[in-house]
């Protein structure tokens, strides 16, 4: 795992920014629930990238079995607090079978845009180690690549309590790669810290294509975690596939 990849996800700004959208978990597990009697599934959930358990402690709140897995120790720390009914172990989701071994799993979820931080190689990986941990559905999120380039700012202010973020973004075409910066600044404008990455976008097309070279099948494609279809306008794809 890349050590600039890895640094992001153990920073406080990042974590703070996950803490201050917590309520974001409870309308995803109240969706998956219903997901999950729409396709008679069990309760047996893996959860990775599990963060800080935003989504894992509403669905253990409705009787779900939870594991979750996250390469931060920070996050898995946690999601141990938050989640007092629940099983989180820190691992690299490009090999999960290292961390979970061949236990499978009624639904996988991977969620709020957690692809694309590496290589389209890794992503494979990541994708490929998800159905070798399905016995049900699996569920990725995305942020849609067609809404970005035309939606998001090139240069954008946010509050996130206590911090002022300068948001910086420059998309390349050629690769579909968006490099990001955010400045972090106290309450007297005083720059504290910053986070620079970049992150792959993908279109619906694009990743479908992925999912079915490794043997999925796409059951069907929602706006975020609606009831909604996909169209190319919408900021999110929630895509919902099986194994077998």
């Amino acid at each position: 795992m890349s050590d600039i990849y890895f640094s992001i996800f153990e920073t406080d700004f990042y974590i703070n920014e996950i803490l201050k959208v917590w309520e974001e978990g409870k309308k995803w597990a109240e969706w998956i629930d219903q997901l999950k009697k729409k396709y008679n599934l069990g309760n047996k959930v893996l959860d990775v990238p599990c963060g800080v358990g935003r989504v894992s402690y509403f669905l253990s709140k409705i009787g779900y079995d939870i594991t979750g897995v996250d390469i931060s120790e920070k996050m898995i720390s946690l999601s141990k607090k938050n989640v007092e009914k629940g099983k989180f172990l820190r691992g690299d989701m490009r090999s999960l079978k290292s961390v979970i071994g061949n236990e499978k799993f009624d639904i996988v979820i991977n969620i709020f845009n957690s692809l694309g931080f590496l290589s389209e190689e890794d992503d494979l990986q990541i994708l490929d180690s998800i159905k070798n941990s399905t016995s049900g559905i699996a569920i990725i999120n995305l942020d849609n690549r067609d809404y970005i380039i035309y939606n998001r700012p090139e240069n954008y202010y946010a509050f996130v309590p206590p911090y002022l973020v300068e948001n910086y973004s420059v998309f390349d075409p050629f690769s579909s790669r968006m490099k990001i910066k955010r400045i972090y600044k106290n309450q007297k404008g005083e720059v504290i810290g910053s986070l620079e990455y970049s992150q792959r976008y993908y279109s619906l097309h694009e990743i479908i294509a992925m999912l079915k070279k490794l043997g999925f099948k796409v059951l069907d494609v929602y706006s975020g975690h609606s009831w909604k279809k996909f169209d190319v306008t919408d900021p999110e794809m929630t895509i919902v596939v099986t194994a077998f």
